[in-house]
């Protein structure tokens, strides 16, 4: 298999996956995606960067399995309300994540001063 085709197939399977995560919740929670995305939205107005941190301080709605988190990622960078910065820093804020490196999003709705 080719490189490209074995990231292609990577990639296929992580939208497979989110999906199902995501219809998954939808039946438990129906909120939660778009409380999520809503807050996302909200944090890419008013900051230059947003964190898994940032979100999970500011949102009430916890999914019922955290693969549902990667679909509402996901939107918000299809629809242009964030971007890979290329950066990443642990997750503080959620001791079951163990401090993994989450990326650093730039926003793409952000019209104040930049740090």
């Amino acid at each position: 298999m080719a490189k490209d085709d074995l990231f292609d197939w990577a990639q296929h399977r992580r939208d497979i996956g989110m999906g199902l995560a995501a219809d998954a919740e939808d039946r438990e929670q129906p909120d939660f995606a778009q409380a999520a995305y809503l807050t996302i939205c909200r944090l890419a107005k008013t900051s230059p960067e947003v964190h898994v941190d940032d979100v999970l301080m500011n949102c009430d709605a916890r999914p019922h399995h955290y693969n549902a988190w990667g679909a509402v990622w996901m939107r918000a960078i299809r629809e242009r309300v964030i971007e890979r910065s290329g950066r990443s820093r642990p997750c503080l804020t959620d001791a079951r994540k163990n401090a993994h490196q989450y990326p650093v999003y730039r926003s793409l709705t952000y019209r104040g001063p930049t740090p």
